[in-house]
């Protein structure tokens, strides 16, 4: 079995990579903006084994619309076709999307949302920890942050609030032992490895284009980190995931797609 809690398959397509998925995958494909779902569904096919999140990152502040309309659309979305969860959302200093102000109430919105629907929740967090942390008081254990990259300080701070840190490719660079450190204080039961396809490709395959097949790379490098079998590691890491989401197959309507 191949498991990725998280990949972008628009993303994938537009860089060139094959969008076609082995029959031993598992999975969840992350929304990024509203309006995105059809041709998402359409890459993905009928496969319920893949999960679909529904959400509006903090990108979304440099286009036209006000936070209303975005969460407009995110609903309608949501409305005509369902979602396994809510995301990616939340903070990033590092590209400074609009103001920190707007990327916090827009973020704050879709918590609401996660919650008004009962969904598990995907954070993205660049260079933002400390705006981070003051929602933290807002998580729990259906909050998945996505690709974590701070350090072992941040990481005890949300793990005690329930969250499960999921890690990508950028724990195999040389210069993140921070992240690194991270990962080896998570406990393996709030654990989850994905690897935000296209983008972060692990080492060795660092500086091309990622897949959802490049996953095996972090896991076995997370595993030999951690001190555990690989085989026991994905299946753990598989349980916390559906544990998380609350279910094993997509909830999310494909037949009102042309596939």
């Amino acid at each position: 079995m191949i498991f990725d809690s998280h990949f972008h398959i628009t993303s994938m397509q537009a860089r060139g990579v094959d969008t076609s998925l082995p029959s031993s995958f598992f999975g969840l494909e992350c929304g990024t903006e509203p309006g995105d779902a059809d041709e998402r569904i359409r890459l993905i096919g009928k496969r319920l084994d893949v999960m679909m999140s529904m959400g509006a990152g903090p990108w979304m502040l440099e286009k036209e619309e006000s936070i209303d309309i975005i969460i407009e659309n995110l609903k309608r979305d949501i409305d005509r076709f369902g979602a396994d969860a809510i995301g990616e959302c939340g903070f990033d200093k590092h590209w400074n999307y609009g103001t920190i102000e707007k990327q916090r109430e827009l973020f704050f919105r879709e918590i609401m949302l996660s919650k008004d629907l009962d969904l598990a929740l995907i954070v993205h967090s660049r260079d933002a920890d400390e705006e981070l942390l003051s929602l933290s008081g807002y998580f729990d254990d259906r909050t998945i942050m996505h690709s974590f990259s701070s350090g072992p300080e941040t990481a005890k701070k949300l793990l005690d609030k329930g969250a499960y840190l999921s890690f990508s490719g950028n724990v195999t660079y040389k210069a993140n032992e921070h992240i690194r450190e991270s990962a080896k204080y998570c406990p393996v039961d709030r654990l989850l490895f994905e690897t935000d396809s296209p983008y972060l490709s692990p080492v060795p395959m660092r500086g091309k284009p990622n897949t959802p097949l490049y996953t095996e790379y972090t896991l076995e490098f997370i595993s030999s980190l951690k001190g555990i079998d690989k085989d026991e590691l994905r299946e753990r890491v598989k349980y916390n995931f559906i544990s998380v989401l609350k279910h094993s197959e997509s909830v999310v309507k494909r037949d009102i797609v042309a596939l």
